[in-house]
């Protein structure tokens, strides 16, 4: 009896541990959760979260480009400050990243289909404003710009949203020439400009590439011309070195004929003086 209320004590001490270490647990979630709702409070700053989003949008350019071409906070002459533009020799590309999510936000939070419809509508609103801002703000093409900007939307379900379900953003955006990006369709819209500036940039210098390719060929059509000329010099010296070993080996071949001769003509004179010895 004593042993098996041991042992129910015993499970009881280790529920009770288990237990506390879940209650820890929790606890750490809580304040996990506490912090990320602290977080989210700070987001609901709009310069705050217009910050965050223009760090994205660096993060981006800087892995899809090179440096020299894109600059981040681009000035227009007019004092127009940009958040960033694609550079190059010919053209300027700019790309605004200041996007309103308030009314997005309400209209997720809408407690009813009435209160959703009437703050889409204000939603709506705030992109139209913000498109017009940015096409009459940065496509400017008497300083270089091209007809086309790019708004960044730092969301992925706020783009959604926006070409799904809200289709008449997406053409009066094309009617206004300002193109919508989210951050994966910005990624690919980069990476495709790269490969389109690279073919660009090959095609322009087609001409000098050609001609260095020419003068390659020529200097290799010299080189090989010395190459042959060289081989001979090598045949020549290898078949005059075969000479010689021929000829080295021929004069060893005498002297060790010499040599032997010696050592015959040296045996007779030996015994003879044998001879002179006995008598």
């Amino acid at each position: 009896m004593d042993k098996q209320t041991k042992m129910i004590w015993e499970r009881l001490d280790n529920a009770s541990k288990v237990i506390g270490g879940v209650q820890k647990q929790l606890g750490e979630i809580g304040e996990f959760s506490k912090g990320m709702k602290d977080l989210s409070n700070v987001l609901k700053s709009p310069k705050l979260r217009g910050g965050l989003g223009e760090q994205l949008l660096y993060e981006i350019l800087a892995n899809a480009l090179p440096k020299e071409l894109y600059r981040m906070q681009y000035k227009f002459r007019d004092g127009s400050v940009c958040d960033a533009a694609i550079v190059t020799k010919d053209v300027i590309i700019p790309i605004d990243a200041k996007f309103s999510m308030e009314n997005f936000k309400l209209m997720l939070d809408a407690e009813t289909d009435e209160e959703r419809e009437r703050v889409k509508k204000e939603f709506i609103r705030d992109v139209k404003v913000r498109i017009d801002e940015i096409a009459s703000k940065y496509i400017l093409p008497e300083e270089g710009t091209a007809d086309h900007a790019i708004m960044y939307i730092p969301s992925e379900n706020v783009f959604y949203e926006l070409i799904v379900n809200t289709p008449q953003i997406e053409e009066y955006s094309k009617k206004r020439s300002v193109t919508l990006a989210s951050p994966n369709t910005l990624t690919y819209i980069l990476r495709s400009f790269l490969l389109a500036y690279r073919q660009y940039e090959l095609q322009q210098h087609a001409g000098e590439i050609l001609k260095a390719l020419g003068g390659i060929a020529i200097e290799a059509g010299r080189f090989s011309g010395e190459l042959e000329v060289l081989d001979g010099h090598i045949g020549r010296t290898v078949k005059s070195m075969d000479n010689v070993k021929t000829k080295f080996g021929k004069l060893t071949g005498k002297i060790e004929s010499v040599q032997a001769l010696g050592e015959v003509e040296n045996v007779p004179m030996l015994a003879d003086g044998a001879d002179a010895d006995k008598e």
